[in-house]
């Protein structure tokens, strides 16, 4: 007799809005620091050529550089840096990985949760905990780590802080 799997509890509203928070950060400090190098290269170039506003290049090119982080990250891995930092994985709904297909209609989904004051999102907050872009693609985000452990892990990791912290006054 084969026993299945236990099905891992769907992610909440909070952790996923941390995920989104440090995806944020990692793409905003990508973008800074593009135009800070290219404003660089700009100016040494300036002296060359008539002056580009390369900013203004990257600025345009930005959201489909944000698309195509969202869409190879969840079609490959399951997950962005931020939901594998805090241990989530976005799947098709009854655990399979993610078809391109369905990564494309999540990000399609992650606009229209966002047009009507960010209500689509707010759907996480339901007893089936998937959100507008969740119900479109087919789709669940899953905790990869049972919640105990995650929570053996925090503890870990807030005595290390803690401990870094008393040493260095």
């Amino acid at each position: 007799m084969t026993s299945a799997l236990p099905i891992p509890p769907r992610a909440g509203f909070v952790t996923r809005l941390a995920a989104f928070v440090i995806d944020a950060l990692l793409l905003g400090v990508a973008l800074r620091l593009t135009q800070w190098m290219l404003e660089g290269m700009a100016r040494n170039l300036g002296r060359l050529a008539p002056p580009i506003n390369l900013s203004a290049v990257v600025l345009a090119v930005w959201p489909f550089v944000i698309v195509a982080y969202l869409v190879v990250f969840w079609s490959t891995l399951g997950q962005t840096p931020g939901k594998w930092l805090l241990g989530l994985r976005v799947v098709s709904i009854g655990g399979g990985p993610l078809r391109l297909s369905q990564a494309l209609l999540r990000v399609a989904g992650y606009i229209l949760s966002a047009l009507p004051c960010y209500l689509g999102f707010l759907w996480v907050l339901g007893p089936e905990r998937r959100a507008w872009h969740d119900r479109l693609a087919g789709t669940e985000v899953l905790y990869v780590i049972k919640p105990e452990k995650r929570h053996e892990a925090t503890k870990r990791l807030r005595q290390r802080l803690s401990a870094a912290t008393a040493a260095r006054t």
